[in-house]
Formats: C-alpha cells, structure tokens, sequence
C-alpha cells in the first residue's frame, strides 16, 4: 500500500514538471523595444555639452530589474556627472563601467513588467569639433550594438545664444530628417526619425561658424597638403635612387657574357637570394645533379595538392661551392615546398658573399655611408611626425605627421640603393637583360606553332630565364594551356618528371609540371615582392546602446 502511494507521488511530480517548467519558463522569456528615445544635446559657450536622454522601455514580456545606457566615449574628453531618474519607478543604484571606448551605464529598479521610461543626464567635455573656420556637434545617438528597434527617435542640438548665430549659417545632416528652429535667443537642430532598426545607428551632425577651439579636424584642403607633402618626400626620395643608379648601357645580346654565371647574374640584375638560388636549383636539374618529380597528395579536408619531390644524385666533382652548399641544405627535404619553406635564412647568408665578390672585381661600388645616413634621417623623420602628431596639435601634428612620413619612405627609398653599377658591370648587365628577352621572344614565337619545342626551348635556357621579370607562374601556366592542345611531346631533360596517372593530365602537359610546380612554390613561399599600405580614420563621439533586463 505504501509503495503504491509512493508510486502515484512520483508520477504526479513528474506530470508536475513536465506541465509546469515549460510554463515558467514562457514566463521567464523576456521580450522589450524601445517606443521612445529623446536627446537633447546642450552646447554650452565654452563647448561643453549637457546631455539629456529620455528612455521608454516598452516591457512587453517578462519581469525586469534593470537597464542600461552605453554612451561612445571615442574621440572625448571626458564623460562625466551621470544621473539616472525615472518619473515611473525607483532607481536603487546607478553603476558605471568603462568599456572599450564606451562609458557604461547600469541602473536597477524594483521588479516590473509595464513600461517604464528613465531620464539619463550627463555632461560631455571635448568633443566639439573645429574643421577649418567651421565648428562641428557630431552625435550617433544610437550604437551598432542595439539589440532592438527604437522607435520614435528625436535629437535636439541647442546651440547658445552667445554663439551669436544665423539660420543660413547652419547646416545640419541627415538635412532629410532636420529643421531649424529659434529658441530663446538660440537656435535648435532638431531631427526626428520614427524607426530604428536593432544594429542600427542615428548619426546626426549639425556644423555652425567657428566660435569654439574644439578638438581638430581636418579638411579637404588640409588632407590635400599633407598628401602632397608625403608625395614630395616620396618623390624625391625616388628621384635620388633613379638619379643613383649608375651608368646605363644598351646591348644586343643573344647569349649571357661569359664571365658571369647564375649567383652574379642575380647581383646585377637585382634578383637577390631568392632569384639566385631557383637559377642554380634548375640548373641543377638541368645537369642531372637534382631530379624533380611532380605528384598530387590527398590534403584531406584541404582536398588534393600539387607538389613536387625532390631526389638528389651529385656529382660532387661538376659542383661549385654555391652549388654543394644548396643541395647539402636540400638532403632531407622530400619536397621542394618544404626545402624553400626552411632554408630562407640559409638562401641570404650563402648569397650575401655574391655582392662582395663583384664589388672586389669592379663591377659595383657600395655607398653604406651615403645609405646608413639616409636611414637615419628618415627614421628621425618618421619618429618626430609620430611624436607631433601624438600632441595633438592641430593642422601642424597633420602636416608634421604627412611631412615626417614622406621624408621617412623618401629616405627609405633612396637608402635602398646601397650598391651601384659601375661601367664594367652596366655593360654585363645590359648583355644579360638582351639576351633574357631574345629567349623569352623565342619561346612565345614557338608557343604559337609548337608549343612542345617552345617548352622544351624554355626548360633549356630556364636557368637564366627564371630572372626575367615576366616569367612567372601565371606566365608559365599560359605554355602549360598550350600543351594541353598540342599533340607532341615535349623532350625534357630527364630531372623533371611526373609520378601522376597520365590519364589525370595529357602527356605533354604531365612533362611540364613539375617546372610550373616549382615556380609556383617559389613565388607563394615569398619570392616575389610584397607592398602594404596604411590608412587612417576618424569618428566622432555619440550616444550608445540601450537595453534591460
């Protein structure tokens, strides 16, 4: 008897829960908007501003205990003297915190489930604007972060009657939403908007004749000057590197002189560790010391990926120093990948010599004083527009910040050029780029009538092909196109094969993969240049999100 009175208390407990926590937890849902936001923003004479917000928060579901207020404090000086009040509930306690560039404002109140409206007042220091000869009020009197719609939205700028003011001095923006009106020997901007969405903002903006030093900003003509002033410093800083350069010469080429080989021809033509170490690699190959094999690997969630094997067989006895040292970096590497991706380090130390060694046979001139000197001078430049422009000074930081950073990228500029062409090595220099285009002329002549002698010609003279500023992976894709299409074969040295199905690629196409294969790796691993930019911006201060709970 007792286990069955037991028995029916569980089942009625369990009938509880399941009927009654879906309803409590309707219950504890809450849903709310905001019917009504007003703003009224008071310029003081001396710039400050006293705000007043007026809140309705419709509580349409639920039990609240609490709201708050996020007010931007980007680009101010301070926000200060926050007061909360409602007409319609008590407010027990008002907490602010700072987050980020916003000022966050908490309050709670006894628990309630009708609307509720609250006045948030609070005086706003150093966000005036001055733009030329004009002053500028710029409040977003909404955030991005608003989690529901606000309805009914009014902004109101007052602007004192000490500012002494016109009607056709003002303007006023979004001018769609504004009207102007005279009020006690002022005048008031103001603006009306009937919805907001959530995640929406209300920006309004209302600039007058300057009356007031407030805090800089620029105008068209003064970001004009400054980016004039850094397109000077630029500039000059080319024109000294262009001026520097050395002799030129013209040649008619059709082969490379025959007292430079591939690391020098790197150093003349300006190609760095990067350029020299691909000629010497496929010259390798060229001369069986090195094969390369292109294959395809299932990358898994990355699907499948192209590489190319590397497979090392020397003849210590046909190699030169530059030559031994980069395939004793390259034993234990399986991929081309992987040896370029490990041995960049190596790549510039084993280059570094290159220079030295023509400078000894007079075939360049280094100038590291001159380029030491410039170096110093556009750090000092870039370090005191820096330090200008920290201060806050106005137009002068601006143009102190433009002419700092043209005179520093100036002095970069001309600073690169730390070694310089002598006649000797003008001449050699020209040779090798003539002879570079008569063979890159070469291989797009053949591209149109066989495209298989074209890549056989290409892999033959690849060595110094690889620095001519046009044979790229994209380049080489367009004769990979054209062998899709053809018919022969091209005969390749035996260092470049392919380990994939010839069924997956057409055969004349399979015999050239590994070449693009290695370029392309080369050129996403960074041997190509890279550039970056910078840019700057703005914003101006303003109300914030609201929400409760």
């Amino acid at each position: 008897m007792l286990l069955r009175h037991v028995g029916c208390a569980l089942l009625l407990l369990c009938w509880a829960h399941l009927v009654v926590a879906p309803s409590a937890s309707a219950q504890e849902e809450k849903r709310y908007e905001l019917s009504n936001l007003d703003v009224t923003v008071q310029v003081r004479p001396d710039g400050t501003y006293e705000v007043e917000e007026s809140l309705t928060y419709d509580l349409q579901q639920g039990t609240f205990t609490y709201a708050y207020r996020s007010i931007e404090a980007h680009d101010v000086d301070a926000v200060r003297n926050v007061r909360v009040a409602s007409p319609d509930v008590p407010v027990d306690s008002v907490r602010r915190t700072e987050e980020d560039d916003n000022v966050r404002v908490r309050w709670t109140y006894p628990a309630r489930q009708a609307p509720a409206t609250f006045t948030v007042r609070y005086v706003v220091e150093g966000a005036l604007w001055a733009r030329g000869d004009r002053n500028e009020v710029a409040r977003d009197v909404l955030d991005p972060e608003a989690t529901v719609p606000t309805h009914d939205v009014d902004v109101r700028v007052v602007l004192p009657s000490a500012f002494d003011l016109t009607a056709d001095g003002v303007t006023m923006e979004p001018e769609a939403d504004a009207r102007l009106e005279r009020t006690g020997g002022g005048l008031t901007a103001a603006f009306h908007r009937d919805r907001v969405a959530e995640g929406g903002n209300y920006a309004v903006e209302v600039s007058f004749p300057k009356r007031v030093a407030g805090r800089y900003a620029p105008t068209t003509g003064d970001l004009v000057f400054g980016l004039v002033l850094i397109l000077l410093g630029v500039g000059a800083g080319g024109w000294a590197n262009w001026r520097w350069r050395g002799p030129r010469s013209e040649s008619s080429a059709t082969r490379p002189p025959d007292d430079v080989d591939l690391p020098s021809a790197a150093a003349l033509l300006g190609r760095g560790a990067d350029g020299a170490t691909s000629a010497v690699l496929f010259d390798l190959v060229r001369r069986g010391h090195l094969t390369l094999r292109h294959d395809r690997d299932d990358g898994g969630w990355t699907g499948t990926n192209d590489l190319v094997r590397i497979e090392l067989h020397p003849t210590p006895s046909d190699l030169s120093a530059f030559e031994t040292a980069l395939l004793e970096q390259m034993r234990g590497h399986d991929t081309v990948e992987d040896a370029w991706t490990n041995t960049r380090s190596f790549r510039r130390e084993q280059f570094q010599a290159v220079p030295d060694d023509l400078v000894a046979q007079g075939w360049l001139e280094r100038h590291r004083t001159r380029s030491n000197a410039l170096t110093a001078v556009a750090v000092a430049g870039l370090a005191a527009g820096c330090g200008v422009a920290l201060m806050g000074l106005g137009a002068e930081s601006l143009f102190a910040f433009c002419g700092g950073l043209g005179v520093g990228i100036g002095g970069l500029v001309a600073a690169a050029r730390r070694t310089v062409l002598t006649e000797a090595g003008a001449r050699r220099e020209a040779a090798l780029r003539s002879f570079l285009d008569h063979e890159k002329a070469a291989v797009d002549r053949l591209l149109d009538t066989s495209p298989a002698r074209a890549a056989e010609q290409l892999v033959e003279t690849l060595p110094w092909l690889v620095y001519h500023r046009e044979v790229k992976a994209s380049w080489l894709k367009e004769v990979k196109a054209a062998l899709a299409d053809a018919d022969e074969v091209p005969s390749l040295p035996e260092g470049f094969t392919s380990l994939v199905d010839p069924e997956a690629d057409a055969a004349p196409v399979a015999a050239f993969l590994p070449v693009v294969g290695v370029i392309g790796t080369m050129e996403s691993s960074g041997a190509g240049a890279a550039a970056g930019g910078a840019a700057a911006g703005g914003a101006a201060g303003g109300g914030g999100a609201a929400g409760a709970g």
